[in-house]
């Protein structure tokens, strides 16, 4: 894969600053599953989209915090 300089260079910074120092392969496979993610998102009509956010707001009241 070819890539630019300041790109590879942008790329390390994430994966440093966001994803804790991963490889830069992990970091683009992160970022690209990410972009997935969002475009799945996008493509959800009106009332899938609201029943996403109830489902997701259910999971997050159901959630707990477990002790170290």
């Amino acid at each position: 894969m070819r890539i630019d300089s300041s790109n590879r260079d942008a790329l390390a910074r994430i994966a440093e600053r966001d994803f804790g120092g991963a490889s830069l392969d992990e970091t683009v496979a992160r970022l690209a599953f990410e972009h997935e993610s969002l475009a799945a998102l996008a493509r959800l009509s009106d009332d899938e989209l609201r029943d996403y956010q109830e489902e997701q707001r259910a999971l997050a009241d159901t959630d707990v915090d477990i002790a170290e």
